[in-house]
């Protein structure tokens, strides 16, 4: 796997990924419960509330992979050169 930093790293990963995901989970629960406690609940606010809440689930579980790909991509983009440095 690597080292042992790295699979410790990865660890911690993967747990704030599923508190992270629990959080929504039990934020977007609350949410459904309190509008149906303030009056009736209509099919597009259960899916505009459980949509919202998948879309911001996957942006949890996908923006470290972002981040990490944006990094490793920034030597193509912007080359990582000294100040006055010329040349290929």
């Amino acid at each position: 796997m690597g080292t042992n930093i790295e699979s410790i790293l990865y660890l911690i990963l993967q747990a704030v990924r599923y508190i992270g995901i629990l959080i929504l989970i039990i934020s977007s629960m609350a949410i459904l419960v309190s509008e149906a406690a303030k009056n009736k609940l209509s099919p597009g606010k259960i899916l505009t509330v459980v949509g919202s809440a998948i879309i911001a689930a996957l942006l949890f579980w996908v923006l470290p992979n972002l981040i990490y790909y944006a990094r490793s991509d920034t030597g193509r983009i912007v080359p990582d050169r000294q100040i006055g440095q010329y040349g290929h």
